[in-house]
Parts: C-alpha cells; sequence; structure tokens
C-alpha cells in the first residue's frame, strides 16, 4: 500500500494546480563509453516516466533525437525506452508524454553523451641505470627508454602524448619527454612515465633511475663563479690602463636567502677580469657593470681646448667625434655652450679643483656613431648582464669601454705615460720684459712682449712671484675673466681670441702691475710656473700647441707702451709711454667693424709722456679697439667708453 503513496500524491497535486502530466524521472543528461573493441559506437540505454490526472492513468510516450545537437531531427520513434549503439558525440533528446485525455507534455529534453572511457594500456621497465657521461658529467633519460608497452583502444600508436618527470615535482601530465641528471645529483630517482591519447584520457605508472659516476671523472660543485671581461681604450683605439671597475650583482638560489655582491678592483693593464665567486647553483643572477677613472682634472686640459671648443660654438670647426663632443660637455648639459668654456677655464686658472658636474673620466660604452655629433642619446656608461640558470662557472666577456677625459676636447689627456703635447718640434716662443730695478712701495706695469709678430688663437700662462718680495696686483692686455690671482699670490692666464689676433713684433702680449715689497730685480722676483700650467701658445693654422718660455733682460727697451687707464672711462684715458729716443707717436681708435674713428699724431722727445684719449672723441659708448705705434713697435688693444 506504501508504494502507491508518492503517485497519489501526485494526482492529487496535478488536481490541485491544474496540471495534467507530470514527468516523475530526472530529466538530465547522461554519459555513456564506447561499446568494448570499439571506437566508433555506444550502446544508449534510456527510459524516462510521467504520470497523469487522467481518469485511466494511460501515457503514451515518443522521443526525437538530434545526433550531433546541431538543430536537425534525425531519429524519431513511439516507443518509451531508448536502446541502441549511438557514435561518440553529445546528442539531444526530446521526450513527448500524452494521455487518452488529450494532455502532452514535451517538458523532458536533454543532452547525452557517447565518448571514448578507457584510457591507454600502459606497462613500464621497473628501472634504469646509467653512468655519468663525460666530460658534460650528465645522465639523460627518454620517457620511451621506460615503456614497455602501450596501446589505445582508439587513437594510433605514433599519435599518443609522452611525459615524465620526478615524483612529487608537479601535478597533471608532465610536458617533459626526457630528464638530465647532474654531478650532483647521482643516486636513485623515482620518475612518473605517463602517456594520454587523442581524447585526453591518460595513465600513469612509476619507474626509476640510479645515476653513478663509476670512473670517478666528476666533481659535485654546490656552487661556481661568473667572470666579467672587457677591455678600456681611448677614441682613437689607444689601451687606456690604470682604471677601476666597478660591478654589481644579484640573484636569488632556487633556496638560500637572496645574494647581493660589488666588485670594486683596480687594473694596471687595458683589460680587465672581474669574478663574482661562490655562487649557488641553479640559481638566477643580473647585475651590471662600469669603468672610473680619478686622475688629476687638469689632465689634459690646456687652453687649447678652449680654443677647439669656441671653433665648434662659431661653426668655424666643428670637433671631429662625438667623443670630443662628450669631452667638452663638463657641466652635463648635453649642449656645448660658452658655459662650458666658462668652466674649463676655472679649472684651467685654479678657480676650480676639479669639474662640479662631472668627473675627472667618463666611461662609455663604444658607440655605433661616432660621428654623429649630436648622439647623446646613444651614450651609455653601464652594461647590463644576467644569468637567468647558473649550472657551472659562466664567463661573459665584450664588456668595452671608451674613456674620455673631460675637458680634453683635443683628446691629448695622458693614459700610457706620455702627453701628446711633449712631442713639440717647433721651438719655443720666448717673451721678453725687461729687467727693472724695483723699488720698496712702488708699482710698475710690466709689458711681458711677444718678440716676434705671431697669429695667436689664444694662449695659456702661469707667473709665480716670490709674495714676499713682489706682490702681482693687476693685468691688462685680457679680459679679467681670462685670469685668476690665486691666494699663493700666483697668477694663471687662459687667453681665446674669438677670431686669431696677429700680433706685431715686440707688442705686448700682457701687461702685468706689481708692487715692490722690497728692492729687488724683476728677473730676480718673477718666473714662470710651468709645474701649474704649461706655458702653451697657440698659432693660427697649428696642429700642436707651442711651448712658450720667458727672458727677463737686463735693459730697457727703446720703447715701452703702458695699457690705458683708466679702462672703463667716462670723461678720458690715458696711455703711457716711455721712449729712449725721439719718435714719431700714433694713437689710432676703430670701430670693431674696423672704421677708423680718431688718429693722434705727434712727435716726442725721449723720456715718459702721456697721451691722451677723451671720450667726446668717440661717437659713442660701447667697445673699441685702439693701436698705438712708434717706428717698428706697436701696442693694440681694447677700451670701453661708458
Amino acid at each position: 500500500m506504501q508504494r502507491f503513496l508518492p503517485i497519489l500524491f501526485l494526482l492529487a497535486t496535478l488536481r490541485l494546480y491544474g496540471q495534467s502530466i507530470i514527468w516523475t524521472t530526472a530529466c538530465t543528461g547522461q554519459t555513456f563509453c564506447l561499446d568494448p573493441g570499439s571506437c566508433t559506437q555506444g550502446t544508449v540505454f534510456l527510459v524516462e516516466k510521467a504520470v497523469t490526472s487522467c481518469g485511466n492513468k494511460f501515457i503514451n510516450y515518443s522521443y526525437k533525437i538530434d545526433l550531433g545537437n546541431n538543430g536537425s531531427i534525425d531519429i524519431q520513434s513511439s516507443a518509451d525506452t531508448v536502446n541502441q549503439a549511438f557514435p561518440p558525440g553529445t546528442h539531444q533528446i526530446t521526450w513527448r508524454a500524452a494521455d487518452n485525455c488529450g494532455n502532452v507534455s514535451t517538458g523532458c529534453s536533454y543532452l547525452f553523451t557517447v565518448k571514448d572511457c578507457n584510457p591507454p594500456n600502459l606497462v613500464c621497465l621497473n628501472g634504469l641505470t646509467q653512468n655519468l657521461e663525460f666530460p658534460e658529467c650528465e645522465a639523460s633519460f627518454y620517457v620511451k627508454d621506460f615503456i614497455l608497452n602501450v596501446s589505445d583502444n582508439c587513437t594510433p600508436a605514433n599519435q599518443l602524448e609522452f611525459g615524465m618527470r620526478v615524483i612529487g615535482t608537479g601535478t597533471g601530465f608532465p610536458t617533459d619527454t626526457t630528464l638530465s641528471f647532474g654531478v650532483c645529483e647521482q643516486g636513485l630517482h623515482v620518475l612518473e612515465i605517463w602517456v594520454r591519447d587523442k581524447g585526453k584520457l591518460a595513465n600513469q605508472c612509476n619507474s626509476y633511475v640510479l645515476v653513478q659516476d663509476n670512473n670517478g671523472l666528476c666533481e659535485c660543485n654546490i656552487d661556481a663563479n661568473i667572470e666579467l671581461s672587457g677591455c678600456a681604450r681611448t677614441a682613437d683605439s689607444a689601451r687606456l690602463d690604470h682604471y677601476t671597475i666597478r660591478a654589481k650583482l644579484d640573484g636569488q638560489p632556487l633556496t638560500g636567502p637572496p645574494v647581493s655582491k660589488n666588485i670594486s678592483k683596480n687594473t694596471t693593464d687595458s683589460c680587465f677580469s672581474a669574478v663574482f665567486s661562490a655562487l649557488p647553483l641553479n640559481g638566477s643572477y643580473s647585475g651590471s657593470v662600469r669603468a672610473q677613472r680619478t686622475d688629476d682634472p687638469l689632465d689634459g686640459v690646456s687652453t687649447f681646448d678652449l680654443v677647439l671648443i669656441n671653433k665648434h660654438i662659431l661653426g668655424q670647426q666643428p670637433l671631429e667625434n662625438f667623443y670630443q663632443v662628450l669631452a667638452a660637455d663638463v657641466n652635463q648639459s648635453q649642449t656645448i655652450t660658452t658655459f662650458d668654456i666658462i668652466e674649463i677655464r676655472k679649472l684651467i686658472l685654479g678657480i676650480y679643483d676639479t669639474f662640479p658636474h662631472a668627473s675627472s673620466w667618463r666611461f662609455i660604452r663604444p658607440l655605433a656613431e661616432p660621428a654623429n655629433l649630436t648622439g647623446f642619446a646613444a651614450v651609455r656608461d653601464t652594461y647590463p648582464f644576467s644569468v637567468l640558470n647558473l649550472t657551472g662557472d659562466t664567463q661573459l666577456g665584450n664588456f668595452h669601454f671608451i674613456g674620455v677625459k673631460m675637458g680634453d676636447a683635443n683628446s691629448n689627456a695622458a693614459f700610457a705615460g706620455v702627453v701628446a703635447s711633449d712631442r713639440h718640434l717647433q721651438p719655443p716662443l720666448v717673451l721678453r720684459a725687461a729687467d727693472i730695478q724695483l723699488e720698496t712701495g712702488r708699482s710698475y706695469w710690466v709689458p711681458v712682449r711677444i718678440p716676434e709678430s705671431a697669429e695667436l688663437e689664444g694662449w695659456q700662462l702661469a707667473l709665480q712671484a716670490d709674495p714676499e718680495v713682489l706682490l702681482i696686483q693687476d693685468i691688462q692686455g685680457i679680459p679679467l675673466p681670462y685670469a685668476a690671482l690665486l691666494p699663493t699670490g700666483d697668477l694663471r692666464l687662459s687667453n681665446v681670441e674669438e677670431y686669431p689676433r696677429t700680433y706685431a713684433a715686440n707688442e705686448p702680449l700682457v701687461w702685468l702691475q706689481v708692487l715692490a715689497r722690497q728692492p729687488v730685480l724683476l728677473s730676480k722676483a718673477l718666473r714662470i710656473n710651468a709645474t701649474q700650467l704649461r706655458p702653451e701658445a697657440y698659432v693660427w693654422g697649428g696642429r700642436t700647441p707651442r711651448l712658450m718660455a720667458l727672458e727677463i733682460g737686463e735693459t730697457l727697451p727703446g720703447v715701452i707702451f703702458f695699457p690705458p687707464q683708466p679702462n672703463p672711462f667716462v670723461e678720458e684715458t690715458r696711455f703711457g709711454v716711455q721712449l729712449d729716443a725721439v719718435a714719431t707717436i700714433c694713437l689710432e681708435v676703430f670701430g670693431l667693424d674696423g672704421r677708423r674713428v680718431y688718429q693722434n699724431t705727434q712727435v716726442l722727445e725721449a723720456g715718459s709722456h702721456t697721451l691722451r684719449l677723451p671720450g667726446s672723441a668717440l661717437p659713442a659708448a660701447g667697445v673699441w679697439a685702439y693701436r698705438i705705434q712708434a717706428g717698428d713697435t706697436a701696442a693694440s688693444g681694447r677700451v670701453v667708453k661708458w
């Protein structure tokens, strides 16, 4: 009696809600396997049931099947049971239930699948033993070495997939078909051997390998070295020595804490080798390497570099390559400007001990296009490197550098014990000054003359005075920013002409105002200091600087011109002249365009005289050029009228 209670309940429900037919089975999708020995069909058995509120309770069943679930009806039947073979795939079935009262329900529809349920059959070899192969000191194994027999009901043997791994090192189907064991992995290793058919059904068995070193030729290392190597040269490929290599390295071994190491190594050779040692194997490492050199910032830097940079800025003669451009960019602005000239001159004059914005040397990676004078974007100071998996000692090379001496636009800095400017073939240019008996407490203007006519682009000179005897007070003949009086009492001069200047024979190169603190001959108290600054003159068209020397004679020359005072002036400036005989004196003033605006010629007796230039004689305020001449002796310069 109890088994009829659910049916009675359903019938009561149908009456309550007005429903005529209700399906009593699940009406959900099912999966069926291919028949044994077949890859083309699988037997499907399906039954669905319903109840009705119709009086006699009889229900008539039928169904429709869409093979492949592609929207078309392929099978129709009035049976109440499906019991037949179907091809592999996913199909849709829709059931129909009808009673004698005319009620119909098609609410039972679902998908059923026929597929291969049998994974491949796999039989594995029990295990293998292999000796390490020398010199690689590795033992390699292939997945098919471990398979005795494999077959599948549907997938051909040549289409089966294989994989293997050491047990416990992963999940899912492995992708490796080869495993290698190194010298430090000797011993027993249990392996998982896998096979998979086209339907992604997989099977797996276990085997083992025994790795040995019967010959004792392989040594187990738990760490290794990374060696970096390269060379340093100048822009013209000369060997560059005595520099420092700085390298850093960071890494993460497979086990253990992160690694961080630094190297700072001085090398006296052109080429270097730097080694990061005892790094754990199988780690990932990366780092960088760079080079430095900290010589005297003034090495190779002279006023001749200012001459070349000035020509480059004015477009008169561009620098030859980008390495020279980089050397000239001492303020690191990535442009060459007058500010770089100012910075370099301050170093030459001793105002700076070093460049504020640049190191003494800069080492960069060789440039692919050194002829490109705007190649700042291509400059790299460091080399990055990486080793993704350190398996043994590793050598990384070709870390080559080009050394650039900052401020040295003509690339003559010492790098192998020789300075290019030492190779002078011309005789020195000997400057001359009259020897004067100096009286205590008196000031004197001393012209330093160039004895021969010359066309100069610039020059540099350091003069040293005994501070207890002589004090250098002032200069005339070059702009004040081109000179520096140091606390020691020494005078440094660095003069660059915007355009080559022609000096007549015996014309003053510069005027010095000196104050005597004791009675002394000028020759005993003033001399060139060649250790502070090389005395050099840069003759127009010359390829190398010309050395200068200073001779202070015993007698006064026949004509001495003194620089104008005051300068700048408003109402009047005065020129001092000293003659040893009667002479015709001519004073001329010119505009910067070469047009003469003033001339005064007069005959003067032997002795000291003053030539006056009134401000009213000049058309306007500004900078004016002057020339004063007596016979073959002349002097020139500039005056400024406010």
